[in-house]
């Protein structure tokens, strides 16, 4: 498979390598990266996938295959689990939820009171839920196994049955383990 220059920028630009496609260019045009020169101005560069792969993985050696090749099930599965986080994080930056989950006070109450955390604590969540917001009811939207908050990916928490309750009670766990413990 080849990428042209259009193609072979997102993948740098994903990977914050580059924001300008004229670096890309340059990079063929001095062989940094291997391509394969056009014959008009009009065709423009072709990049091999395993050549444009192998320059982003030099670049940012944590990346891992693009196929990841192996027999260990542990290791295939958090492969597996990079490439879902992946193609979350480019659904999400399209804005192509499932769909959202108004939160109103209430529902948090009865979580909180579910969990038997501290009337503090149910502040403190609430004031996380309603920071970046400009509804008058906070919205979190989610897609498949997961939903955003605060700019970040959270898996929801499957021992419920509701949606809503999966949505809550992960955030209420995240917002424990990240805020309220350091306070303490």
């Amino acid at each position: 498979m080849h990428y042209n220059v259009d193609q072979a920028f997102e993948q740098l630009k994903q990977y914050k390598i580059t924001t300008n496609k004229e670096s890309l260019r340059r990079w063929l045009r001095n062989g940094t990266i291997k391509g394969v020169e056009p014959t008009s101005r009009k065709e423009g560069w072709r990049i091999n996938e395993e050549d444009l792969w192998a320059f982003i993985r030099q670049r940012v050696p944590e990346v891992i295959r693009k196929k990841p090749i192996t027999t260990n099930v542990a290791k295939e599965e958090k492969n597996r689990e990079f490439f879902r986080a992946e193609m979350w994080w480019e659904m999400t930056r399209k804005n192509l939820f499932e769909g959202s989950v108004p939160v109103k006070k209430q529902d948090l109450e009865t979580c909180i009171a579910h969990l038997k955390y501290p009337k503090e604590f149910e502040e403190l969540v609430w004031e996380r839920i309603t920071e970046h917001t400009w509804q008058a009811v906070p919205r979190i939207f989610y897609l498949h196994d997961a939903f955003l908050f605060n700019r970040k990916r959270l898996k929801l928490d499957p021992g419920y049955e509701n949606i809503k309750d999966q949505i809550l009670f992960s955030l209420i766990e995240h917002v424990r383990i990240s805020d309220y413990e350091k306070e303490k």
